[in-house]
């Protein structure tokens, strides 16, 4: 076993005794294609909710809208879960920014309540730290005729690495550089998981509503100029649904359901 892997080993007896669902059944992995696909396969072979795919390292890990998720080994956590709750199409919309909001909490609660006002959630699906990217996250869903199948929750988590490719070196971070120090994988692990699934079940009990009115004030870039795809203007936040309200230069607000948000100079 690699030394890698031995340091997420020691969190699976604590998350099969933990209260939760999450990580209860756990796959880790050496290495492999993608913890998404990994876990959708075994979602499809009839994994249970919350089941989990943790890789000490990834050949194509990817992102949003088709990215590269760059996930060398013995530095972060790759991790995908296995969800099978009943959304509405109106709560399913919500997910990424429910799940974005739970890696948001795992970061708070690793660094510290000095961090509160740093941890930020770029809409959709990101979580920046210190103004730099730190986490992404992956949404995939899948449906049976007209009901919603089984969900994938893919995040990558820059846990302790502290060396990018030359696209990332200015705009990445990881939660041991901000620190200062290393921080354990494990316990990283077991913070993550319970994080977002309290933001999942707040989702599934209480509806969109609570994930946006929780969200808000830990949105990035509101009151600054964005382009979302076509759109330019003045963020302004989101609406109850979890849209983006851009507001343009001659006054009208235009709603964004989705696009990549990108930060005008």
């Amino acid at each position: 076993m690699s030394e890698g892997l031995r340091e997420l080993e020691a969190a699976r007896e604590r998350l099969a005794s933990r209260e939760g669902t999450y990580g209860r059944s756990l796959t880790l992995v050496a290495e492999t294609g993608s913890t998404n696909d990994d876990a959708r396969a075994a979602a499809d072979a009839g994994a249970p909710r919350g089941h989990v795919v943790v890789a000490d390292a990834q050949r194509s890990g990817r992102g949003a809208r088709g990215s590269v998720w760059s996930s060398p080994a013995g530095r972060d956590l790759y991790v995908s879960i296995v969800e099978r709750v009943s959304l509405t199409p109106r709560a399913l919309s919500v997910l990424t920014l429910a799940v974005g909001l739970g890696v948001r909490d795992a970061c708070v609660s690793i660094l510290g309540p000095h961090a509160e006002r740093s941890v930020t959630v770029k809409w959709p699906n990101d979580v920046r730290v210190a103004g730099r990217k730190c986490a992404g996250i992956l949404v995939e869903s899948s449906s049976v005729g007209e009901r919603i199948g089984p969900i994938v929750i893919g995040i990558g988590l820059d846990v302790n690495r502290d060396a990018w490719p030359d696209a990332l070196r200015e705009i990445a971070t990881s939660l041991a550089a901000v620190r200062g120090a290393p921080i354990d994988r494990a316990e990283a692990l077991l913070t993550l998981l319970a994080c977002v699934e309290a933001r999942v079940e707040l989702l599934v009990h209480e509806g969109p509503e609570a994930i946006v009115r929780a969200l808000r004030p830990h949105l990035a870039w509101v009151g600054e100029r964005v382009r979302v795809d076509a759109i330019e203007g003045v963020l302004e936040g989101i609406d109850d649904e979890g849209v983006l309200l851009v507001r343009q230069s001659n006054g009208e607000v235009v709603r964004a359901r989705s696009g990549t948000l990108r930060l005008l100079g």
